[in-house]
């Protein structure tokens, strides 16, 4: 039998497994950018809304669980829609991945290059975007190319010291204004419920998505079917906490700005000068920084560990899956991921989008593919239970409410039409999911073996 080279077994722990998770969610990236768009739909009920997407993406993972919990490997939920749904279906699955992961690690770089720009301009300088994209791209090629637990820490490291440093503003605003609840956020004062419902949902999802990259490391963490379970519910419900009590926070902090919360670009700022502590501003634009590379070196390790199992079963070619002999990464695959985040980022750029919308678009379009792949897997879940004889009817009731808490975010996706250029957005996605449907079609009619071969 031919070999090849492998990942690295054994070699993330539990909470390396995590940090993975929690670095591709990104903590610091709601209460620093996402919060105001959820706010402008959401209103006062941006807490509610995030609590429906917690609710409703724990849904998503117990339908993970019941694969992560019995079989692991590189690239897991790619794998576990192939196994279930039909070969096609699985490339498909595969393919919609990539897209949402791509896109994540997009708006990285759009994020990256308003943070670096905000710093600059309380030091009175002023960094070009593009070299901004430049730098970011380097590092994240010299992060991921090398060992995975090198990049697991470094993701936890920057993630954690930014959400100390949000943790301290959030403090302050929760310590001024003392232990009683807010009666127009607890009430819902003034909130729209179908707008909630909809865009506001649909933009709190975006704060959770990558909750589910922990399933693409199995082959490569210890224990998997205990730690890679544990790590996905974790993240959920880490996260959960943290959007809410940060969103309440600051709805709370900045009821009384001149400024909206929904127009502000940088609300941590705003309240760190309503609470006469903008000393912090220059820690929060670093700890943002932080993040934001955190969550776009995550994007990239998930991405390339797609990428290889995709060409483990000849949807790819064979190249793409090549392993870096020293670091056992695969380096391939890497380069392959980095530069359709780069390609994607610097298209945006040349039509003159701006940072905050390359950030804005690219974070709507990931929401397409994640919206679609959890659907699939809340599909695979009750057939893959039911092929191997080990179905409940609480299972497919699980699925049954995963799928309909999906429907909500992916309506408001389509209807009502969004303003441009985002009403193109879906037609788009449709056209991606389309060439690509016809591509592996035909491609695994010539090689009917594709799926047979073991990753």
């Amino acid at each position: 039998m031919e070999q090849r080279a492998r990942l690295r077994s054994n070699s993330l722990s539990f909470p390396e497994v995590l940090a993975t998770s929690v670095g591709l969610i990104g903590l610091s990236m709601t209460p620093v950018l996402v919060a105001p768009y959820t706010f402008a739909s959401a209103g006062n009920g941006s807490w509610l809304a995030y609590l429906f997407g917690a609710v409703m993406l724990l849904f998503v993972a117990l339908n993970l669980n019941q694969f992560a919990k019995r079989s692991s490997g590189a690239g897991s939920m790619y794998e576990y829609a192939a196994s279930n749904l039909g070969r096609t279906s699985g490339a498909v699955a595969g393919w919609i991945l990539i897209w949402a992961y791509a896109f994540v690690g997009a708006s990285q770089f759009g994020a990256q290059a308003l943070f670096w720009d905000n710093l600059a301009q309380l030091l009175g300088l002023h960094i070009p975007a593009l070299a901004v994209f430049a730098a970011l791209a380097a590092l994240l090629w010299i992060a991921a190319y090398r060992d995975i637990q090198f990049s697991t820490i470094l993701m936890l490291t920057l993630e954690g010291i930014s959400v100390v440093i949000i943790s301290v503003i959030i403090g302050i605003v929760l310590a001024h204004n003392g232990a009683h609840i807010d009666n127009a956020q607890l009430h819902l004062q003034g909130v729209q419920f179908n707008a909630l419902a909809g865009l506001g949902v649909a933009t709190a999802i975006f704060s959770f998505v990558g909750f589910e990259c922990a399933t693409a490391f199995g082959e490569e963490a210890r224990n998997p079917l205990v730690t890679i379970p544990r790590a996905v519910v974790g993240s959920v419900v880490i996260a959960g906490l943290f959007f809410i009590v940060a969103v309440y926070a600051e709805t709370l902090g900045l009821s009384g700005s001149a400024t909206p919360f929904d127009k502000l670009s940088a609300p941590l700022w705003t309240l760190a000068d309503i609470y006469h502590v903008p000393f912090f501003k220059v820690p929060i634009a670093i700890g943002a920084i932080f993040s934001s590379f955190g969550v776009a070196l995550a994007c990239v390790t998930s991405c390339a560990r797609i990428i290889l199992a995709m060409s483990r079963k000849d949807l790819f070619p064979s190249a793409a899956g090549a392993i870096q002999p020293r670091f056992a990464t695969p380096y391939v695959a890497v380069a392959i991921s980095l530069a359709a985040m780069l390609i994607v980022s610097l298209a945006m750029f040349g039509a003159r989008v701006t940072p905050i919308n390359i950030f804005n678009y690219s974070g709507t379009l990931s929401a397409f593919g994640f919206i679609a792949i959890y659907a699939m897997i809340a599909i695979a879940a009750p057939l893959y239970l039911r092929r191997i004889g080990d179905h409940r009817p609480i299972d497919y009731v699980i699925a049954a409410l995963a799928l309909a808490f999906l429907f909500v975010p992916a309506i408001s996706l389509f209807y009502p039409p969004p303003s441009p250029p985002t009403n193109a957005f879906a037609y788009i996605f449709l056209i991606y999911i389309v060439s690509g449907w016809l591509w592996f079609a035909r491609l695994l009619q010539r090689q009917p073996a594709a799926r047979m071969r073991t990753p």
